[in-house]
C-alpha cells in the first residue's frame, strides 16, 4: 500500500513537472508553437509568441485557414486552403507550400498596417494523428534577401553595360542611349495624345507598340536583360489591349505601371552608365587605351555621356503662349517624369486639366524611393479622381480652370524626411465622409456622430472607403488611401491630413532618419 501511494505521488509529481516545463517552453519560446489535430484544429495549448505574431489570443480550435484569412490576399488564401487539404490527406509536397513564406498584413493599434513574413513548419505525429507546428518570423531574412537581389541586379546591369561597351564600342553604346532616350520621350508623347474615337485609340496603341518594340529589340541586341524584360512586359500588356474588341481611355491607365517599370530600368541603365563613366560632355568616344612599358594594352573605362534638350521645353513655351500652366521639365525615367506622365494620363481620362509641381524629388534617398513613389502615385490619382473639380465647376467657383497639385520632398532639421502634397480642389466634406462610412458599414451612426470633423476626414484611410460608386464592370474604388497609409507605416512613418472645404486638401508624410529606419528594419 505504501509503495502504491508513493508511485502515484511520483507520477503526479512527474506530470506536474512536465506541465510546468511545457508551460515554461510555451511562454519563453520565440516561435509560434501549437498542435494541429487531424481535423485541422489548433489545440488549446499554444505559445505566447503565437498570439503576438497574429495579434490575437482566440486561436484555439481555429483552422490554419481561419488563422491566416484576415491577414492574407484571396489568392494566397486559396493556395493555403489547397495545401492544407493535401497535408491532411498526406499528399502534400514542399515544392508548392505557400506557408513556407507567408506574407501577412498586420493591423497596428493606430489603424495602420505593417507587413511581415512567417514560415510554417509541420512535423507529423502519430497516436493520435496530429502535427507539431512551428511558426517562425522570417521578415528580416526576406528583407535582406530582397536587398541582396537588388544589389545583384545592379551588379548584373553594370556588367552588361561594360560588356556592351567593349563589344560594340563606346560611340555605338552612347548612340543607343541617345536613341532610346528619344524613343522614351516619344512613347510618353504618344500616350498623352487625346483620344475619343475607337480609331484614335487604336492608332495610339499601335504607335506605342512600335516604339516599345524598338526599345526591346535594341536592348536584346546589346544583351541588356533588365531593359529588355521591362520592354517585353509592356509589350505584352499592349498586345493584350490590341486583342480587345473595343478600347477606352481607362484601358490605358494600367499601362502607367508598365511604363514606370520601363522608365525605371532605363534610368538605372543610364545612372550606372554615368557611374561607370563619370565624365561630362556631349560627345561620345571609344574606350581609351594605353600601352604599358611591357607592351600590354590596357583598355580604360569608356568616357561618355549624353545631353538632351530638357523634356517639355517646347510644351512649356507653347503653354505659356496660350496662357495655360507651363509644365516644369523633368528627366525622362526620373520619378518626377513618371509622376508628370501619370498626372496627365489620369487627368485626360477624367476630362480635367491638372498641373503637377514637384520639388525636391531628386533628394529622395534610395531607401525611401519605393514608398515615396507608391505614396505619390496614390495621392495624385486620388486628388484627380476625388479632389480636383471639372473645369466648368472650377470656373463657377471662381477658380482657374486648371487644377494644381503640389508635391514637395524635403529634409527636416532633425534629419527626418517630409513629403508634402496639396491640391487646390473641393476639399473633403466631413459630413459626406460620415454618411459614406455609415453606408458602407464602417461605423454606426452613433459612433460617426461623435467624431469631430478632423477625426471624420481620417476615415478616408480605412480599407474599402470611397465616396464614389464603382461603375458597372469596373473594380471598386477605396483601396488608394488605405494603401497610402499602409506604405507610410511600413516605412516607419506617420501621415497627417488637413482640408478646407471648397479650397484644398493637404497631406504631410513624415519618415524617420535613415539611421532610425535602419534600426527598425
Amino acid at each position: 500500500m505504501f509503495f502504491t501511494k508513493r508511485n502515484e505521488r511520483d507520477k503526479q509529481n512527474n506530470a506536474g513537472a512536465q506541465h510546468r516545463l511545457t508551460d515554461a517552453l510555451l511562454k519563453s519560446s520565440s516561435l509560434g508553437l501549437f498542435l494541429l489535430d487531424a481535423k485541422d484544429r489548433i489545440q488549446p495549448q499554444v505559445s505566447t509568441a503565437l498570439g503576438s505574431m497574429f495579434r490575437r489570443q482566440d486561436v484555439a480550435n481555429l483552422s490554419i485557414e481561419k488563422l491566416v484569412a484576415p491577414l492574407v490576399t484571396a489568392k494566397t488564401l486559396t493556395a493555403v486552403r489547397a495545401y492544407m487539404a493535401r497535408l491532411l490527406e498526406g499528399t502534400q509536397g514542399d515544392e508548392d507550400n505557400p506557408l513556407q513564406d507567408l506574407e501577412v498584413r498586420l493591423q497596428n493599434p493606430d489603424g495602420g498596417f505593417e507587413t511581415a513574413h512567417y514560415s510554417f513548419d509541420f512535423t507529423a505525429l502519430e497516436n493520435p494523428r496530429a502535427w507539431l507546428v512551428r511558426v517562425s518570423d522570417i521578415t528580416v531574412r526576406v528583407q535582406q534577401q530582397r536587398e541582396l537581389e537588388d544589389l545583384r541586379a545592379n551588379a548584373k546591369t553594370h556588367g552588361e553595360i561594360l560588356r556592351s561597351v567593349l563589344h560594340v564600342g563606346g560611340a555605338r553604346f552612347v548612340a543607343f542611349l541617345q536613341t532610346t532616350d528619344a524613343t522614351m520621350k516619344t512613347i510618353n508623347t504618344v500616350l498623352k495624345k487625346p483620344a475619343r474615337e475607337a480609331d484614335a485609340f487604336r492608332l495610339k496603341l499601335e504607335e506605342t507598340l512600335e516604339h516599345v518594340d524598338r526599345v526591346r529589340r535594341d536592348a536584346t541586341a546589346l544583351k541588356l536583360s533588365g531593359l529588355e524584360s521591362a520592354a517585353r512586359h509592356m509589350e505584352d500588356a499592349l498586345q493584350d489591349l490590341r486583342s480587345r474588341g473595343s478600347l477606352s481611355g481607362s484601358d490605358f491607365l494600367p499601362l502607367a505601371v508598365k511604363l514606370d517599370q520601363l522608365f525605371t530600368q532605363f534610368s538605372l541603365l543610364r545612372t550606372l552608365s554615368t557611374q561607370a563613366s563619370p565624365s561630362r560632355g556631349a560627345a561620345a568616344a571609344e574606350p581609351d587605351s594605353r600601352v604599358t612599358d611591357n607592351g600590354t594594352q590596357i583598355i580604360e573605362a569608356p568616357k561618355f555621356t549624353f545631353d538632351t534638350a530638357p523634356e517639355g521645353a517646347a510644351e512649356a513655351a507653347t503653354a505659356q503662349t496660350m496662357g495655360a500652366p507651363a509644365r516644369r521639365s523633368a528627366m525622362v525615367g526620373s520619378l518626377d517624369s513618371t509622376l508628370q506622365s501619370l498626372t496627365e494620363l489620369a487627368a485626360q481620362e477624367q476630362k480635367k486639366t491638372v498641373t503637377l509641381e514637384c520639388t525636391g524629388l531628386d533628394q529622395v534617398p534610395q531607401r525611401y524611393q519605393s514608398p515615396i513613389k507608391n505614396v505619390a502615385i496614390q495621392l495624385i490619382r486620388n486628388a484627380i479622381l476625388h479632389g480636383v473639380e471639372s473645369p466648368a465647376e472650377r470656373e463657377a467657383a471662381g477658380k482657374p480652370r486648371h487644377g494644381t497639385l503640389q508635391l514637395e520632398f524635403r529634409v527636416a532639421a532633425d534629419q527626418s524626411f517630409e513629403l508634402l502634397f496639396q491640391d487646390d480642389g473641393r476639399g473633403i466634406d466631413p459630413d459626406k465622409v460620415r454618411a459614406t462610412a455609415i453606408a458602407r458599414g464602417l461605423l454606426t451612426e452613433e459612433a460617426a456622430s461623435r467624431l469631430r470633423d478632423r477625426q471624420a476626414i481620417k476615415l478616408i484611410f480605412k480599407s474599402g472607403f470611397s465616396t464614389l460608386e464603382a461603375p458597372r464592370g469596373e473594380g471598386s474604388h477605396g483601396a488608394g488611401m488605405s494603401m497610402v497609409r499602409r506604405y507610410v507605416h511600413e516605412a516607419g512613418g506617420k501621415i497627417a491630413i488637413a482640408s478646407l472645404l471648397g479650397h484644398e486638401t493637404r497631406f504631410k508624410i513624415t519618415l524617420p532618419p535613415l539611421a532610425a529606419a535602419q534600426e527598425v528594419a
